[in-house]
């Protein structure tokens, strides 16, 4: 489906498309909601509804300004969920997958919000600070509209792999994707001081400019902004209160310029 559709375009195709699917529906999503979708990619979902299986199929489209949630339904054959049916190996390929962001490789925003924070919960219990730090390269906006999609996918995956040479032990340290080029990176074991000063000294190691091989090769600049917040900084165990604190310093970083890490 183009994302050029208009809106009569969409509710067309959802009368059409209830003519092969149990349900079809059409919701208008607001900022807070389009912001969990990482791209416009089809998502997999399986539901057991009254004994029955049935796959779901979600995709976020943009039309006339606007970003709306195409989800259909159909139902499966048997009353056991394709989980249920797979190998050992099979189930462990298939968590792999939906935990990993197809395009850069690293975990993505399901990993972080389920396992990692399984990971949050376990330091706790053994008395382990953690810091967080969220990762935004600067002028997305503007390299999407002067090099394109494809460039930006680039330079999307490149920012990954260098984050990801030195943050990925999923029981200390990882990197994951939770938007389109925003990063977060969970460390166990290191405060804000401690984590904001290896951050420091990465970044000033790491390439600031990307070689793109769309068309004519050329040297795209890629400045981050990076904040970072400790769990000492919150009272118990408020995840969500230090991500806050994240975005706030990264915010603030943003605000200054870019092109840094935050100074707690």
């Amino acid at each position: 489906m183009k994302k050029e559709c208009t809106e009569q375009d969409l509710q067309r195709f959802v009368q059409d498309a209830k003519l092969a699917f149990e349900d079809v529906t059409l919701t208008e999503l607001d900022e807070d909601s389009s912001r969990y979708w990482q791209d416009d990619g089809l998502m997999v979902d399986y539901e057991l509804r009254n004994g029955q299986v049935g796959c779901v199929l979600r995709r976020q489209i943009f039309a006339e300004g606007k970003v709306w949630e195409l989800q259909m339904t159909a139902p499966l054959a048997g009353s056991g969920l394709p989980e249920d049916r797979m190998t050992p190996r099979e189930r462990e390929l298939c968590r792999e997958d939906m935990n990993h962001d197809f395009l850069t490789g690293v975990f993505n925003r399901r990993y972080f919000e389920t396992e990692f924070c399984t990971h949050l919960d376990e330091w706790a219990d053994q008395h382990r600070c953690a810091s967080l730090a969220l990762v935004a390269l600067d002028n997305a906006d503007a390299l999407r509209a002067g090099y394109g999609p494809v460039v930006m996918s680039q330079l999307v995956c490149f920012v990954a792999n260098q984050w990801k040479k030195h943050f990925e032990r999923p029981a200390e340290r990882v990197v994951c994707r939770l938007a389109d080029s925003l990063f977060v990176i969970g460390c166990a074991d290191k405060n804000c001081k401690e984590l904001e000063e290896e951050l420091h000294t990465l970044y000033g190691q790491m390439p600031h400019e990307c070689v793109t091989s769309v068309g004519l090769m050329k040297m795209v600049p890629i400045p981050q902004s990076i904040a970072v917040a400790c769990t000492s900084e919150v009272r118990g165990r408020n995840w969500e209160a230090v991500f806050q604190l994240c975005q706030q310093r990264l915010k603030a970083v943003q605000q200054a310029g870019g092109d840094q890490v935050s100074q707690s």
